[in-house]
């Protein structure tokens, strides 16, 4: 059974002459499928055209909360879905990003901007993709009060793990990266433990957040294996049923038969 990045950015700059081999040696270690997220215009752009080219990839697009601003469009993403709909899988990485935008004009504008977003997801029967940073307590009611029909994925979760039971109630998977083997990591384990088997994901989010033993190195999805060797070892589960059941959330969040 086939092991899936859940969120990564092949579509970076960085990856641009080398993906298609990251993409082999990926697949040499069992992570035969990748899905490319997109943080703007551009890079959902791009995300659809690796996703286009290659049936390993596959992609989402949205606007990132660090890049809305008072004059972002999102007419876009409705173009780009409806000449993309068999390579797109969700919207995002869409939310809010507290750490890098202080002001309260700042954080109202994301709120705006996530809003906006949730409601082409519902438009278009899609899930969502959820980048939230240093504004968990601030999602949570905005999530509850503009419910997503098609569920979603909170990527690469760092909240705390008593509100994790809040985020499943409302159909969200929760996607754990390369933070969960950093050796003092201890909430975010905490977080895993607390998520129910069957809606835990793994992702790398690739070229950041490289897990250990490797980290101060670019990541991509090669390094995988790393972190799901961790939650195997956290949930202390056998890994035939740990990557048989990622493999069934993936495509279940996704919305999906196979992938």
């Amino acid at each position: 059974m086939a092991i899936i990045d859940t969120h990564c950015h092949l579509n970076a700059d960085t990856f641009s002459s080398r993906w298609q081999q990251i993409l082999n040696d990926a697949q040499a270690v069992g992570v035969d499928h990748v899905v490319v997220v997109g943080w703007d215009e551009k890079s959902s752009i791009r995300a659809t055209e690796l996703a286009s080219t290659d049936q390993r990839i596959h992609a989402v697009i949205g606007l990132h909360p660090v890049d809305v601003h008072s004059t972002s469009t999102l007419d876009w993403i409705h173009t780009l879905y409806h000449q993309h709909p068999k390579h797109i899988l969700a919207i995002g990485e869409i939310g809010l990003d507290f750490y890098w935008k202080k002001t309260p004009q700042e954080h109202q504008e994301q709120i705006q901007y996530l809003i906006a977003q949730i409601n082409i997801a519902n438009t278009l029967k899609l899930p969502v993709v959820i980048h939230c940073r240093d504004a968990y307590d601030a999602i949570l009611p905005i999530l509850e009060k503009n419910r997503i029909n098609q569920g979603g994925i909170m990527h690469c979760y760092a909240g705390p793990s008593h509100l994790v039971p809040r985020f499943v109630a409302l159909g969200f998977y929760l996607s754990f990266g390369g933070p969960i083997t950093f050796k003092n990591a201890h909430d975010a384990r905490a977080s895993l433990i607390a998520t129910p088997l069957n809606r835990i994901l793994v992702e790398t989010d690739s070229p950041y957040l490289t897990p250990h033993p490797l980290r101060g190195k670019e990541n991509n999805p090669t390094l995988l294996p790393l972190i799901v060797d961790k939650v195997q070892e956290t949930l202390n589960i056998s890994k035939d049923l740990l990557i048989n059941t990622l493999y069934q959330n993936t495509i279940e969040v996704f919305h999906v038969k196979t992938l």
